[in-house]
This record gives C-alpha cells, sequence and structure tokens, in this order.
C-alpha cells in the first residue's frame, strides 16, 4: 500500500483535493454557539425553566444608564428634549429586530402617573380616591388591625393630598417640574420604593430594553447593536448616557470566536515554521505543517456536518489538534528521512509504514480514549468538545499517514536523499542525554511520580472554579469597564427573575404569595437582592407605610394597576395569556459562589399555595447551573481518562510492566497540571478544568511513541541500554520538533486576550512541556531498569 501511495502521489493528491474541498464545505455549516444550550443540558429542569421564563418574559436586558452632571438630579433629566429623545428611541426600538420591550425613565413615571390619575378600569380621574392608587391606599387603610398604624396610614394619605392638590390638574404634565418631584418622591422625600429598578438613587436613571426571549446569539448581537445604535450620538440635557448589558458580553465573545481566534491560529502556524526551520532538520521541512493544516479542515469540516458547535470551549480543539496532529506528521517524515539516509532501506516508505504506524494507532487511540472520557461531563460544551477532539485527532491520523507516504514517496522516487548520520547531531546528542538517567535514581523516579500525582490530586480538590461571563473576556475591554462603571454608580448590573404560574394570577391568594415572597427575600438578602420589581410589587410598596403592618394589596388592586401600566411594562410583568406573573430582582455585586448560595436559599424558601408555581430562571441561574454542572465530576473525568488509556494499553501491549511504565510519566503531568494551577492562583474555567485528560491525551502520544521504538530496537537485537540510546538518537529531532510544535500550538492561547483562553493555554502548555520533558527523561530509564530486571519482554498479562 505504501509503495503504491508512493507512486501514485498524483492520484492521491486529487483524491485529497476532492476530500479536503468536500469536507472544507463543512467549515461553512460550523455554527458558533455562546448561548445556555452550551452550559446546560437540554433536559435540565433549570434549562427547562430558562426556556419556559425567556418564552414568557423575554431574554436578557440591555441597561442605558443616565449618569446625572453635577449639582442636578433625576429630577433635570425630565427636559422637553430628553422627553422627545425617550420617545425617538422607544419608537426606534420599537421595530428592532429581537426586541420585545423598551421601558424608559419616562416610561416608568409615567406609570406611576397612570396610577394616581386614572381609575382602575383604564378611565382618567381628577378624584385621586377614586385612582388606583387612592383605592389601594383607603383598602389598606380599612385592612390595618393596629388602631395607630390606621392613624399613621390616614397621615401619610392626607400628606399625599396635600402635595397633589397643590398641583392643579392641567399642571400635572411631565414639564412641570413640581410634578416630576411628587411622581419621583414618597412622602418622606426618598426615591419611590417600585420606581428604584429604573431610579436607583436621585443622581441616577436607567433605561431598560428587553430581548426577545431564547434567541440564538446572532438574533441577539443584532439587537445589541441595535440599542446600542439607537443611543449613539444622542446627547441628553444634564446627563450622560451609557449603554451595555450581558448582551454586549456575549456578542464580544463571539465576535472573538469568529475572528481574534483566526489570528491566534496564524500565530501559531508561524511559530510551528520556525520551530521547524530552527529543529527540524530535512529535506522539505515544512511538508507536516501543510499535512496538519489540511487534516484541521477535515476534522473540523466533518465536525461542521455533523453539527457539532463551536464554543468558548469547542473553539480551543483547533490549536490542540495542530499540536497533537503535527506530532505525527514530523514522525511520519522523520521516520521516512530515518530509513533512507541511516538504514538505506530499498523500500523506506514500506518500512516506516510497517513500523511506525502501528504506534501511531496506539497513541491515537489512547488519545482519543482520553478526550472521550470528556463525555461523562455534565457540560454539553465540553462534551462536545471531547468529541471534537476524539474526531479530529483520528481524522487528522489519516491525513498524517496518507499524504506524506504519497508526497515523500514520490520525492524519494525522483530524487532520493542522500545518506548522513544525524544521530550525533546537537539534538538528538541532548535527548540521548535527557534519557540517560543512571538506574540507581529510577526508585526515585517513580516515588516522585506519585508524589506529584498525589499532591496534585490534593491541591485539585481546593481549586475554585470560574463561571462568570464577566471573568472569561478582556478585564480591559470597554464592556467590562462599562459593567463596571454600572455596577459602581448603581451597585448591581445583574437580575435574579422568577416567574409565578396560577389559574389567576390577580387572584387575592396569588398577589399574597408574591408579595409575601418579594418581601422575604429583599429582608433575607439586602445585600445580594437590592429591590424586586413586578405589578404586584408596585402596589405593595406603594401601600407600604413606616411604622404600620405590612400588607398585601388585593388581586383587584393590582389588576387595576395592570390595566393602567403602558404596554412595555405589562410585556415584561405579565404573560399575555395572563398565566404567569414575573418578579424581577436586581442583584448586589457578588462573586457566582455567593451568588449560587443565595439562589439556592431563594429556590429552596419558595412554598407557593396549591395551584401557583414559582420557579428562579434568569442568566443569575443559569450562571449557578453552569457551576454545579461543572463541579458535579470535574476530578472524575480524569481518572476515568487514566483507566480507560491504562486499560486500552493493557489491551493492545499484552503487558502490565509496558502499561504502567508508559503511564508514569503521565502522572506527573497531570499532578504538575493541579501544582502549576495553584502555584499561580488561576480559578479554573470550563476550560481550564479539562487540563487532566488534554494532558493524559499529549503526554500518552509521545511515552507511547517512545516505549514502541524502545521495544523495536530490543527484537533488533540491540541490549536495554543500547537501545534506548539509539532510539533516542534517531527519534530525537523528531520529539523534540513535535514537543516544541505540540506546546507552541497550545501555548499560543496565552496570547489571547480572553483569560479565559490565556489561561487554558499558559496551564496547559506548562503541562504538557512538563510531561513531555518526563517522558524524555524519565520513561527511556525506567524501561532499561524494568527490562534489566526481566520484566518487560517476558511478563505477559493474562
Amino acid at each position: 500500500m505504501a509503495v503504491v501511495l508512493g507512486r501514485r502521489a498524483r492520484f492521491v493528491g486529487v483524491v485529497c483535493f476532492l476530500v479536503t474541498a468536500v469536507l472544507g464545505a463543512g467549515l461553512s455549516r460550523l455554527e458558533f454557539a455562546t448561548g445556555q444550550d452550551s452550559y446546560l443540558n437540554a433536559d435540565q429542569q433549570v434549562a427547562i425553566d430558562n426556556r419556559a421564563y425567556q418564552d414568557l418574559f423575554g431574554g436578557q436586558a440591555m441597561l442605558t444608564l443616565f449618569t446625572m452632571d453635577e449639582g442636578t438630579t433625576v429630577v433635570d433629566l425630565f427636559t422637553g428634549a430628553n422627553l422627545a429623545q425617550f420617545d425617538e428611541v422607544e419608537a426606534e426600538l420599537a421595530g428592532a429586530e429581537a426586541v420585545l420591550a423598551a421601558v424608559s425613565p419616562r416610561t416608568a413615571l409615567q406609570f406611576t402617573q397612570n396610577i394616581v390619575t386614572t381609575g382602575p378600569d383604564g378611565t382618567p380621574t381628577e378624584d385621586v380616591t377614586q385612582s388606583v392608587a387612592g383605592i389601594a391606599l383607603l383598602g389598606a387603610r380599612e385592612r390595618e388591625p393596629d388602631p395607630a398604624a390606621q392613624e399613621l396610614r390616614l397621615a401619610d394619605s392626607l400628606a399625599t393630598l396635600e402635595r397633589l392638590s397643590a398641583i392643579p390638574p392641567p399642571e400635572r404634565t411631565f414639564d412641570n417640574r413640581a410634578w416630576i418631584e411628587f411622581l419621583l418622591f414618597d412622602n418622606r422625600g426618598e426615591i419611590r420604593k417600585a420606581l428604584r429598578p429604573f431610579f436607583p438613587d436621585e443622581t441616577h436613571a436607567q433605561f431598560v430594553t428587553r430581548l426577545t426571549g431564547n434567541a440564538d446569539i446572532e438574533e441577539e448581537g443584532v439587537a445589541s447593536e441595535a440599542v446600542q445604535a439607537a443611543f449613539e450620538g444622542r446627547d441628553f440635557d444634564n446627563a450622560t448616557a451609557l449603554t451595555t448589558g450581558a448582551p454586549v458580553l456575549l456578542k464580544g465573545i463571539n465576535d472573538y470566536l469568529r475572528g481574534g481566534f483566526l489570528f491566534l491560529g496564524g500565530i501559531a502556524v508561524v511559530l510551528m515554521v520556525l520551530i521547524l526551520l530552527l529543529t527540524f532538520r530535512v529535506r522539505w521541512r515544512l511538508l507536516p505543517l501543510g499535512v496538519i493544516l489540511i487534516g484541521v479542515v477535515w476534522a473540523f469540516g466533518l465536525a461542521g456536518y455533523l453539527g457539532i458547535p463551536l464554543s468558548v470551549v469547542t473553539i480551543a480543539g483547533l490549536p490542540v489538534l495542530l499540536g497533537v496532529g503535527i506530532d505525527f506528521a514530523i514522525q511520519m517524515h522523520s521516520r521516512v528521512e530515518e530509513e533512507v539516509q541511516l538504514d538505506r532501506a530499498d523500500h523506506p516508505i514500506q518500512e516506516t509504514t510497517r513500523n511506525l504506524v502501528p504506534p501511531l494507532i496506539i497513541a491515537t487511540v489512547a488519545a482519543a480514549l482520553a478526550f472521550l472520557a470528556l463525555l461523562l461531563a455534565e457540560v454539553p460544551m465540553i462534551r462536545e468538545f471531547g468529541v471534537l477532539l476524539a474526531l479530529g485527532v483520528t481524522v487528522v491520523l489519516v491525513a498524517d499517514v496518507v499524504i506524506p507516504t504519497a508526497v515523500l514517496g514520490s520525492r524519494e522516487h525522483r530524487s532520493p536523499t542522500p545518506p548522513r548520520d544525524y544521530t550525533t547531531d546537537k539534538i538528538s546528542a541532548l535527548v540521548v542525554k535527557l534519557g540517560s538517567l543512571p538506574s540507581k535514581v529510577v526508585p526515585l523516579l517513580l516515588v516522585g511520580s506519585v508524589i506529584v500525582f498525589v499532591a496534585g490530586a490534593v491541591v485539585d480538590d481546593g481549586l475554585s472554579l470560574q463561571t462568570d461571563p464577566e471573568e472569561w473576556v478582556d478585564q480591559e475591554s470597554a464592556v467590562i469597564a462599562d459593567l463596571n462603571t454600572l455596577r459602581a454608580e448603581t451597585g448591581s448590573s445583574g437580575e435574579l427573575g422568577i416567574y409565578v404560574q396560577a389559574d389567576d394570577v390577580f387572584a387575592d391568594e396569588t398577589v399574597a404569595f408574591v408579595h409575601d415572597f418579594a418581601t422575604a427575600q429583599l429582608a433575607e438578602h439586602p445585600e445580594d437582592l437590592l429591590t424586586a420589581s413586578s405589578v404586584v410589587t408596585t402596589v405593595s410598596f406603594l401601600i407600604e407605610i413606616p411604622g404600620t403592618t405590612v400588607l398585601p394589596p388585593t388581586g383587584a388592586d393590582v389588576a387595576g394597576a395592570y390595566v393602567v401600566a403602558p404596554e412595555a411594562i405589562r410585556t415584561a410583568t405579565v404573560a399575555a395569556d395572563r398565566s404567569a406573573l414575573n418578579l424581577t430582582f436586581r442583584t448586589g455585586p457578588s462573586s457566582l459562589e455567593e451568588r449560587a448560595v443565595v439562589v439556592n436559599d431563594v429556590r429552596a424558601s419558595v412554598d407557593p399555595p396549591a395551584g401557583i408555581s414559582a420557579t428562579p430562571s434568569g442568566l443569575a441561574v443559569v450562571g449557578v447551573g453552569l457551576l454545579e454542572n461543572l463541579e458535579a465530576n470535574r476530578t472524575l473525568l480524569t481518572y476515568v481518562s487514566l483507566g480507560l488509556v491504562l486499560g486500552f494499553l493493557l489491551l493492545r501491549l499484552r503487558n502490565v510492566v509496558q502499561a504502567v511504565l508508559a503511564l508514569v510519566p503521565v502522572l506527573t503531568g497531570v499532578g504538575a497540571s493541579a501544582l502549576i494551577a495553584g502555584a499561580a492562583g488561576f480559578k479554573l474555567s470550563p476550560l481550564t478544568a479539562l487540563g487532566g485528560p488534554l494532558v493524559i491525551a499529549a503526554c500518552t502520544e509521545f511515552t507511547s511513541l517512545i516505549l514502541t521504538r524502545y521495544l523495536e530496537e530490543r527484537r533488533r537485537g540491540l541490549v536495554p541500554q543500547a537501545a534506548a540510546d539509539v532510539a533516542a538518537a534517531r527519534t530525537g529531532r523528531a520529539f523534540v520538533a513535535s514537543a516544541l510544535a505540540t506546546i507552541a500550538g497550545v501555548g499560543v492561547l496565552a496570547a489571547s486576550s480572553l483569560p479565559l483562553l490565556r489561561d487554558f493555554g499558559i496551564i496547559v502548555s506548562m503541562n504538557v512541556a512538563v510531561a513531555l520533558l518526563s517522558a524524555l527523561a524519565v520513561l527511556p530509564p525506567l524501561v532499561v531498569w524494568a527490562d534489566d530486571r526481566g520484566w518487560l519482554l517476558s511478563r505477559k498479562a493474562t
């Protein structure tokens, strides 16, 4: 077969071109995914609940923060020019794709005005006692069980009436500062509690744009751009505006995956070119790079046809496959040169495939099994990463065998390579020296490997996880600066949603439950849950008077408020079929671990009456779900990966000692992975949490090739130490070149602007370097030591 491929190189080239064209077309089918489907399983209750929530009340929120100029307050935001701009922006966003509702500061204040000036049937009234607010306040006073508190309620109502009476009905307009102050501030001079989601304090206001629920990342990105464009170039009187939100963050990640990652891939290719030119002194030394580029096209094209999406995790498969795949291509190329230059074989291509392809298959299967252990992960994008790498390393092997065999076979037929003894070159001599440790240190190496592995396991248990998308991106980027500004100015940049379902959402029982639940959660978590917003709490806060009994509003009170609410607020608070209510908490700044405590506490405290359900949802819950999925069996993945590789080596090598020795450097690499992460203070992201299986795959690839080459030399009659030295001398340049290329392939991620990828590149490249150095320095003396004792070639597994 090898001879045929070499003699029919043109035919092979045509076939490879056609295969590349067909599989390359699959690249256009690759989809980018940064939504909850990458983090949560479709059948996971959190995912089901979040989809239902977004179907009812929309998706992520875009926030436009208005910061008042020095010496002004939010009252000064309501100028004629600003009100006109609010109307223009709302009208523009009403026609924007993937925008569900837009609530400006004017709309929020309009709701308060409607409650004060409109009856529960929607009819305007100048008699405040017949308005939604007046009826609710009068009813609360009548239901007040404490006589003293009744007097307080009466006094508050009289104060409200006095303030209102000071403004004649014709002057109750938004161009009247006194009217704005009445709507904004309660009788104690504080921002009304129901308005605080939109007016956090006297110097800040928020324009909230709710995007369509369950939109894909492309639609969400278009919507976020539309919101930003609606405010771009606008100057507001007395205030500066800043527009940001989670959709901008996710769009930035998506854009990076599409463009920035190709740039990193280009850097990796440049580094590999330099490594091959400097360390791989053979004819056509850049051939392995061309081979692996074709192999990567095949792998990702096939992934496109199979529907494997590209996420912040799976995209990392590109440098990993570049690094792992180029090793095989270099080994093939180097072995052909070896057969020609040193052994002068009559059929160098045939000798290469006969002696090297079986070890390459062993290395490939071992690596694929290590990757497939990731199928046990609870996070979908990690499982997809495992499938992509297992598929990719297999496809790349085909390219690494077929293309060099055809190309180099044709070359040797037309222009044979002259003989040259490269085994005394500096690189080969260095590799021989690395593997020449005396036998007496072998027990120390074995003990040291175990100590490193155990110490790594201990440290690994204490490593914390970082699953907040904000921490995945460049901390110097504009979106992070904007989110930090939003958080600093308002104390919040996120939200926790609760959707309440009932046959009658305006029944007294349903309203009382929402009121009691919101009140209890705000009291229980004052630092984490800053405000509550719903049509129920709007009335709850209206009738909440200091010193009185905290009473729930009646169902009729809330139904009246819903009738007079602006359409955008109705859309965001009550389902169109009136089967569900939305309760939204603004969340304070906290880590995801701290937020998980709050979310789980909220979830545990939900105890609605029969016929009513309440379900936490939203981005905060999705983040907690990702954290729980990552924590579920992260450590187990490494041990399963080790077990699968060991099991395969036992079956294939049929020798316990050989299989165990091949894993000694692997154990060192796995242990070092956790030790390096702990020493550097890294938090484990969804990517860096995968370091174990990746190190196992990369290191096993090298150890299996080193071991099988040693066994090949022993079968030729060399004594153990001579076999190790000859194997090291002949393969040294290939191992050094491929090791450096592998490290460069993964290490290029260290240049990424995303901490998620940068930390992964640093940790994994360092771990691979440790593991490969261990393979070159530790494995040779181990096998010689075991062989001298008759353990390596005589004991077969039973």
